[in-house]
């Protein structure tokens, strides 16, 4: 059973200005517990010795400018 109650995620769905059917609401906090499950996992990875980026990769140009 999920963690995510349907009144949580009919009131998430109002906040996003969703019209979910009541039908819809199950098979949300099926999906919402497995999104919050893999974050939860990421947020579990050893990053002590990984150091900080402000990017996630270079620009283009800076990738290029060697050749």
């Amino acid at each position: 059973m999920s963690r995510i109650s349907r009144e949580e995620v009919a009131n998430l769905a109002k906040l996003a200005r969703l019209d979910l059917a009541e039908s819809e609401l199950d098979e949300y906090a099926k999906q919402l517990e497995i999104i919050l499950e893999s974050v939860a996992k990421v947020g579990e990875v050893n990053t002590k010795d990984v150091a900080p980026m402000s990017h996630a990769t270079g620009s283009r140009s800076e990738e290029h400018t060697s050749e």
